[in-house]
């Protein structure tokens, strides 16, 4: 495996890519970081946090890591927020109608139907969604869903009474935006 780990940490380097380093076999945690240097002992990471935040630099003994990972779609989805903090922690500015109407979930849906501003939606029953208010009434909701890594996750249709919370942008709904719109200029 040692000939196949200095392949993988020689191009992560070259390629000034994230790499996934696992040294604890107990717990799923890992670091992701680019490679500083390494020797036959040693990997030095500068470690990023699933924010796409510097934390620091970082040494692993090589015959403590068990596992790297490369170019998986977590580490995918950090490069892309580091590339791109001003726009994922931006600051948000509050769209007029919110502070000009009365508030109630059938409207911040018709908003944001709209405005075409994808949204998370917590429930009360079923799983949380991120997604497109497609159409609406005032008892349904149909949302065209994606996953936190702007991957199509179907049409979904809840009840309007389901919805707990509304959030019209944070950090996650930001990046889904960004892997949209990037899969959008790949054509795909």
């Amino acid at each position: 495996m040692a000939d196949l780990l200095f392949e993988v940490i020689k191009r992560a380097q070259s390629e000034k890519r994230l790499l996934g380093v696992r040294t604890s076999t107990s717990d799923g945690r890992f670091s992701v970081g680019y490679v500083v240097s390494y020797s036959d002992e040693l990997l030095m990471l500068r470690v990023i946090n699933r924010d796409g935040m510097q934390t620091g630099i970082q040494s692993y003994h090589i015959e403590d890591i068990f596992q790297l990972d490369f170019d998986d779609r977590y580490i995918r989805n950090i490069e892309l927020k580091e590339n791109n903090l001003d726009k994922v922690y931006a600051g948000i500015k509050s769209p007029d109608f919110m502070e000009q109407e009365y508030l109630n979930i059938p409207l911040l849906l018709a908003r944001a139907m709209q405005h075409k501003q994808l949204v998370f939606l917590t429930t009360r029953i079923g799983p949380d969604l991120y997604g497109y208010v497609r159409q609406f009434s005032e008892q349904e909701i149909l949302l065209e869903c994606f996953t936190e890594y702007g991957e199509d996750d179907g049409i979904v249709i809840i009840r309007v009474d389901n919805i707990r919370h509304f959030v019209w942008s944070d950090e996650d709904t930001r990046m889904i935006e960004l892997h949209l719109k990037r899969r959008e200029q790949r054509g795909q």
